[in-house]
């Protein structure tokens, strides 16, 4: 292991303060479905369900928006994209404490779709100035400030919305988004490359060029780990209370986050990852079936999730690497943005899924169904990326990028 290569990261120019501000906007993001739902629930005085229908209609917008917002950066770089969405997410969290339940609706849209994109600019920054040797520890370094936002930002939303209110906590997360904004702005990250055609713009890239078979595999990978966290998160809780420890829920998914993060940091001091991308997602999904056997007492239910959630943030960190690797140039920023959406279309799947597994079976169930749904997506992708590179050795191809997706 080198223990020095995150220090070689920082060391790039701006790479520090990128960091730092892509993590106080990652903070903001990871609190928006918790503040918007308890927003509904005592803004408006309305069911979890209504609260549900908007945070959907968010994460549809987020979805849609991704790839949109990283062909404009692909055009225009950061900036511009950045001040269009500042000014929808002030103007959003400024007056939605005031706005009825139909209209909140529609903000909600439209503040997905100009979703401050703090993560894309932090993972575009990284893949066009780390050097390829040392991506992998930069996007596991991406990895741990994702995680830590992900142990910080939902529960800040939930103190301020219960103890002083919730007007208060969309309001501040407002200006989280503002400050973060700003400085994202100012400092102005470079996220395109340096490649421009004769007339000095950048160039177009046909989507056939960039859609291509080695980006597949890794996307179903991103899916099938964001697929296999969500859902494991609810299990967790819905088999401790079916065991009567729902007291401990908290406590066992702050114990998978600090291993996640632990996981991250081990991941980003090895000179190669040791697996493909696909194959770590598989592991995640495969490892996920322990905590099933598990749920009758939370202490050997932090135990099983050792391996899942030590697993996922490297998955995250080799995925994000291997598509931007796989990027052409200048179409670096959409094919990020497509990658921000196979994460948030796991995201979506997996809890609802999961919960409803729960509500017809049992909790070893949810963990059986997440597992071996994860794990089975992520082997096609590694199934189908071991063809390519094979295909492409065999062709007398040279595919560097396809070598880092299969084994």
């Amino acid at each position: 292991m080198r223990t020095g290569t995150y220090r070689q990261v920082l060391a790039q120019p701006g790479i520090a303060l990128l960091m730092l501000l892509g993590f106080f906007s990652k903070i903001a993001v990871v609190a928006i479905p918790v503040v918007m739902n308890l927003a509904v629930v005592f803004g408006l005085h309305r069911g979890f369900g209504a609260a549900g229908l908007v945070i959907a209609v968010w994460t549809v917008g987020v979805a849609v928006g991704g790839p949109i917002q990283g062909r404009m950066m692909d055009r225009y770089g950061a900036r511009p994209v950045l001040a269009v969405c500042l000014v929808g997410q002030l103007l959003f969290w400024g007056l939605g404490p005031s706005m009825p339940y139909g209209l909140l609706m529609a903000g909600a849209v439209v503040s997905g779709l100009l979703n401050l994109p703090g993560f894309s600019i932090v993972r575009l920054r990284l893949a066009v100035a780390v050097p390829e040797e040392l991506r992998h520890t930069a996007f596991a370094l991406d990895a741990m400030t994702s995680n830590i936002s992900y142990m910080v930002g939902p529960a800040l939303g939930v103190t301020i919305a219960t103890s002083i209110s919730s007007n208060v906590s969309m309001r501040g997360l407002g200006l989280v988004v503002a400050i973060a904004g700003v400085g994202l702005w100012l400092l102005n990250p470079q996220v395109r490359d340096a490649t421009k055609t004769a007339d000095g713009k950048p160039p177009k890239v046909p989507v056939r060029d960039w859609l291509r078979g080695g980006l597949i595999p890794v996307l179903a990978a991103t899916t099938a780990t964001t697929l296999a966290t969500s859902g494991y998160e609810t299990a967790i809780v819905g088999g401790l209370r079916e065991s009567g420890q729902v007291a401990w829920s908290g406590l066992v998914l702050t114990v998978c986050g600090f291993c996640s993060l632990l996981g991250a940091l081990t991941f980003g001091m090895l000179k190669k990852p040791p697996l493909p991308a696909a194959g770590l997602a598989a592991l995640v999904g495969l490892t996920t079936l322990i905590g099933g056997f598990a749920t009758s007492d939370w202490r050997l239910l932090c135990l099983a999730m050792v391996l899942p959630a030590g697993l996922c943030s490297p998955s995250f960190a080799s995925t994000g690497a291997a598509a931007s690797a796989l990027a052409p140039a200048g179409a670096r920023g959409l094919v990020m943005g497509v990658y921000s959406a196979a994460m948030t279309l796991g995201n979506s799947v997996g809890a609802p899924l999961s919960g409803a597994v729960l509500d017809a079976r049992s909790p070893i169930w949810a963990f059986t169904v997440i597992g071996l749904a994860s794990a089975g997506l992520a082997l096609l992708g590694l199934a189908r990326s071991t063809y390519l590179a094979r295909s492409a050795v065999r062709d007398g191809e040279v595919a560097p990028a396809l070598a880092d997706t299969a084994a």
